[in-house]
């Protein structure tokens, strides 16, 4: 026992010792309060990728070149693999010399036409002064269908080859792959010198600008439910923070067996941290209100173990020469309502004073000096002068 009370009264001594060796901290108080406010309830789900692609090759081919490793960065357009394109590069040679012989009967066709219609017009004209048979003139005649046929069909066949050429252009082309969008590297399946077939998977990419939040919400608050296009905070236990989404979509089934309905979140990813597979609760309104205790979001800390804030607590040791130290208090967020988060009832009790600015690197039992009335009074005298300074320019 005596060893405990020993311990003890070490313990506060080394407590008033930090609290008279460091200065004391300048700081604005607000005050937890108690607020009617709408329930909100949690829930849970997942993050994933807007656009997530296991992109495949459209050929056939020898793996060349593979220009990209998993956590890689692509852009949209970029190359992600060659593939031998040799055979191919042959075939769209075969096939433009095919359209030029093409072209080549085409002109053969287009004269022998001209021919054909000269002969027809010269029988036409020696028929009207009865100096040819009716028989040369029908020859004629079906000389020139006959010549319009074949220039028919030659340009057919320059078109179908013409056609051939840029499939084989195409499949040319089909050799590179390269990323349809702007993404991250999620897993490679195959490596140069391998041998891949048409379909076959080569790479899986996944969108980096814009990632969604799905959350599952029970089927009882579905008319409670934000609309789409609503802002819903987020919040990434894993980053420990919160980050603004809006509803894309209200997927409208709901499963029979959970009686949950998923909700598609829309979440910025500019910076590229959050990842498709990170933890996320969201919080919806359920239409019961309830008495709750609400404190400033600015009051709020965190550290490895959680969330905590810095109360004003009267000083009862009378080595510090100060009216009033802080004491940290755990607590636990429910949701965020404007500029204040509701916490559960905890230690914390109305009225009570918490640090919101001045926090950042303070300590426990620190001594405090409450600049409070200050900061207003320095606020309205600013603005009062703002005020003045307006007032003078418009009189000028």
């Amino acid at each position: 026992m005596r060893n405990a009370i020993g311990i003890v009264v070490a313990l506060l001594t080394s407590i008033a010792s930090g609290a008279l060796a460091q200065p004391p901290a300048n700081v604005v108080l607000d005050e937890v309060t108690m607020q009617d406010l709408e329930r909100m309830r949690r829930v849970t789900g997942e993050l994933r990728a807007f656009q997530r692609s296991r992109l495949a090759a459209r050929e056939q081919g020898l793996v060349l070149e593979l220009g990209v490793r998993e956590g890689d960065d692509v852009t949209k357009g970029q190359v992600i693999a060659r593939l031998d394109s040799v055979l191919a590069e042959l075939t769209v040679a075969s096939a433009e010399a095919s359209v030029a012989a093409r072209k080549a009967t085409v002109a053969e066709r287009e004269a022998e036409l001209e021919r054909a219609k000269l002969d027809f017009e010269r029988y036409e004209s020696l028929i009207n002064q009865a100096s040819a048979s009716s028989q040369e003139f029908d020859d004629a005649r079906v000389d020139l269908a006959s010549a319009q046929a074949r220039l028919l069909s030659a340009q057919a066949d320059v078109s179908a080859a013409e056609a051939r050429l840029a499939l084989d252009k195409q499949r040319v082309e089909d050799m590179v792959i390269r990323a349809p969008f702007d993404a991250r590297v999620v897993s490679t399946a195959t490596d140069v010198g391998e041998w891949i077939g048409e379909g076959d998977q080569v790479v899986e990419l996944y969108s980096v600008a814009s990632i969604e939040a799905w959350v599952d919400v029970p089927e009882a608050s579905a008319d409670r439910m934000a609309g789409v296009g609503s802002t819903v905070m987020v919040h990434i236990p894993a980053l420990g923070g919160e980050v603004p989404g809006t509803v894309r979509q209200i997927v409208p089934e709901v499963d029979p067996l959970s009686r949950l309905f998923p909700v598609r979140i829309s979440v910025p990813n500019d910076s590229g941290i959050l990842k498709p597979g990170m933890s996320v609760t969201a919080m919806i309104p359920t239409g019961q209100r309830a008495q709750m205790l609400t404190v400033s979001k600015d009051a709020i800390l965190r550290d490895d173990a959680g969330e905590f804030v810095y109360m004003a607590v009267p000083n009862e040791m009378p080595q510090v020469p100060f009216d009033q130290v802080a004491a940290p208090m755990r607590i636990t967020r429910e949701f965020a309502v404007g500029d204040r988060v509701a916490i559960r009832r905890g230690g914390l009790q109305p009225g009570m004073q918490l640090v919101v600015e001045g926090n950042e690197r303070m300590f426990p039992m620190q001594p405090l000096i409450d600049v409070s009335a200050t900061a207003h009074t320095g606020s309205k005298e600013e603005q009062s002068s703002e005020e003045q300074s307006e007032e003078a320019q418009q009189g000028g």
